[in-house]
């Protein structure tokens, strides 16, 4: 079997390689809250501290979207990266709580710029050029980034170890860098407007957000997945890294041996793609998305009896296969039903419903690890799992 199809990488080489090297330097998440509690923050202010960004997403994603969609994906993508380059940098030297939260409200209204821009920006060149290999890019894609993301995980042990945790800011700011200066030069499909008038971009702004608002609303497929998909991102805060850390620190793990466990989490992301891609077959997506979902939730819940580091570190890997094993199949899954005029605002809208998820989320996981701990608020998540199976279930594709 062939790793690319004929004429992909002429297409998608420099997304590829965006992926794979801005990979090997994005170590940071594994040691964000590890960082925050050096500065002795409590988890309820590190759930706000890391609330901000999408509340800051919430506010300012339709728009951004629909900017992609009228002005150009690559020139909205790469000004998202460079605004989060900054952001992350700012970071070396802003020790403030308050100050901080300001960086991360930057950092939420920064990303929209790329949220809904970087997939529309592939899958409309992929399409003029060879729609064959749209449904594979996302699975290729997101196996190189975490196979960059496998080498971070040993760089990022080996800096924080000699350097210090501060060490992930600037680092991290590097390899935006790299992705915005590979992406320059890649190809867009789109066609940019002669002129710019202030009145007439806000006005079709507002147009373009409200079609594609009454599109995904009368869409029954598109309405209960991205529903679901709401539900299913709010449960992942309960077992993010917030959560496992803690857990894992009071098992006397290592600071710098999370670079490691790192490592090992995004082997799994390299790993599991390949493995969904086996399984996808012709109309049968939506049946691996309710499984991998409700397989995601019993390894929740049985974070309950694990309680020794081999045993919970093989229950966050397990989660973490079932996520990245998800992941594409669902990102090929909702291509399929939106139109091209608007793919950038409903992946947005998208992104505006996960926003509010997380936001609500985030404050809840904080306060109940502070007040019953890391362990049962991992559990809790898998019980909520249970709405979102049933928002999948509910999805009648049309024969």
């Amino acid at each position: 079997m062939k790793l690319f199809e004929k004429g992909e990488l002429k297409v998608l080489w420099l997304f590829y390689l965006s992926a794979l090297l801005s990979g090997i330097l994005f170590f940071a998440p594994i040691f964000f809250v590890l960082y925050f509690r050096s500065l002795a923050l409590s988890f309820f202010q590190i759930s706000i501290l890391i609330a901000i960004m999408p509340l800051a997403s919430l506010i300012s994603e339709i728009p951004t979207g629909a900017v992609a969609d009228l002005y150009g994906r690559k020139f909205s993508h790469l000004l998202g990266i460079l605004l989060q380059a900054i952001c992350f940098l700012s970071l070396l030297f802003i020790k403030s709580y308050y100050g901080m939260l300001l960086i991360f409200a930057f950092l939420g209204i920064s990303a929209t710029f790329s949220s809904g821009a970087s997939e529309a920006w592939v899958v409309d060149l992929v399409k003029g050029k060879n729609k064959k290999i749209v449904h594979n890019f996302f699975i290729k894609e997101r196996s190189l980034y975490m196979l960059g993301h496998f080498v971070s995980g040993f760089i990022g042990a080996f800096a924080v170890k000699n350097f210090g945790l501060s060490i992930i800011w600037p680092v991290t700011a590097i390899a935006f860098m790299i992705s915005f200066v590979i992406l320059i030069f890649a190809e867009e499909h789109h066609i940019k407007k002669k002129r710019f008038v202030i009145k007439e971009s806000f006005s079709r702004l507002y147009e373009q957000t409200k079609t594609s608002l009454k599109y995904t609303k009368q869409h029954s497929v598109l309405l209960y997945f991205i529903l679901g998909s709401m539900i299913f991102m709010f449960t992942t805060n309960f077992t993010s890294d917030i959560s496992w850390i803690p857990l894992l620190k009071g098992m006397n793990f290592p600071d710098y041996a999370f670079g490691y466990l790192w490592s090992a989490m995004s082997l799994m992301g390299l790993i599991a793609p390949f493995v969904s891609k086996s399984f996808m077959k012709n109309r049968n997506e939506r049946k691996l998305i309710v499984i991998s979902t409700a397989l995601i939730g019993i390894s929740s819940v049985l974070i309950l009896f694990a309680y020794n580091i081999p045993a919970a570190v093989l229950l966050l890997l397990l989660s973490i296969f079932l996520f990245n094993f998800k992941m594409p199949i669902e990102r090929t899954y909702i291509h399929k039903f939106v139109l091209t005029p608007l793919r950038a605002t409903i992946i947005s809208v998208e992104s505006m419903a996960i926003s509010i998820a997380t936001l609500i989320a985030l404050p809840i996981v904080g306060l109940l690890i502070d007040k019953i701990g890391a362990r049962y608020t991992i559990a809790i998540s898998g019980i909520i799992l249970i709405p979102a199976i049933i928002c999948y279930l509910k999805i009648r594709e049309k024969k």
